[in-house]
């Protein structure tokens, strides 16, 4: 009698709600740490090969979250590594570019409106932004900047070859994970937002600055993004949000 109360009660919740389950793919291991300040573990980490996906939780949202790796090819095996085992509402991510415009400020977090692959001729996606599923977003990731980052398998370190991307691909930083997460998440039908941190200028001082970068880098998107996902809807399928139905759960 019980469980049949629970089915019903699971039918008559209606339809899902978006943002319930969010991907988190991240390149700086700093941004993970503040996420978990606000979120618990649920669980030990899903292993994948080499790849440890690991579930939080924060309110009545579930995330995913696993590191990006190296690269474009590396950053693709890994999205489709989270995104072929679980279902996701939304795709979150954050990490580091290089600046190819001077225009943009090192230090400053940017919304990834367009990616360009600069080593795969005439290969781009687009961000639709009027899809973001928050309310109210956190004012660090909402920026009313947003910028077109050429993605490739290179990290870029010299004012030649910095300036060529530029011309080529009209880019305003470079990074080596965007378009191989933004190709998974397309195929899985999964929507992407993408927010770039500038932590160089793409330029021979290159290596030392990122490094110094994420020597001294506080996570602080990692912190904002929390903010983000605590303003997303309620998920109905979630317990907590129908007392009845976590108790059934606890009691059945």
């Amino acid at each position: 009698m019980r469980l049949g109360l629970l089915f019903f009660l699971l039918i008559a919740s209606g339809s899902v709600a978006s943002g319930d389950t969010i991907a988190f793919f991240y390149a700086l291991d700093g941004d993970l740490a503040a996420l978990k300040t606000e979120a618990r573990e649920v669980g030990q980490p899903y292993a994948v090969g080499a790849r440890r996906i690991q579930r939080l939780a924060l309110g009545s949202h579930t995330i995913y979250a696993l590191k990006m790796g190296s690269g474009c090819v590396e950053t693709a095996a890994s999205a489709q590594a989270l995104l072929s085992r679980f279902r996701c509402d939304w795709a979150f991510s954050l990490g580091p570019a290089g600046a190819l415009s001077e225009n943009i400020e090192t230090g400053r977090w940017y919304r990834a409106d367009r990616v360009i692959a600069w080593q795969r001729e005439s290969s781009t996606w687009e961000t639709d932004w009027g899809r973001f599923p928050a309310t109210s977003p956190s004012p660090l990731l909402q920026s009313t900047s947003a910028i077109a980052v050429a993605s490739g398998e290179i990290f870029v370190s010299s004012s030649g070859e910095r300036e060529r991307i530029r011309a080529v691909t009209g880019a305003d930083a470079v990074d080596m994970n965007s378009f191989g997460l933004a190709l998974v998440c397309a195929d899985h039908g999964v929507p992407l937002f993408n927010w770039k941190i500038i932590s160089d200028r793409a330029d021979e001082n290159a290596p030392a600055d990122f490094r110094a970068f994420v020597e001294s880098y506080q996570g602080e998107g990692g912190r904002a993004l929390a903010d983000i996902i605590s303003l997303l809807p309620a998920n109905p399928r979630d317990p907590a949000s129908y007392p009845a139905i976590e108790e059934l759960l606890r009691n059945p």
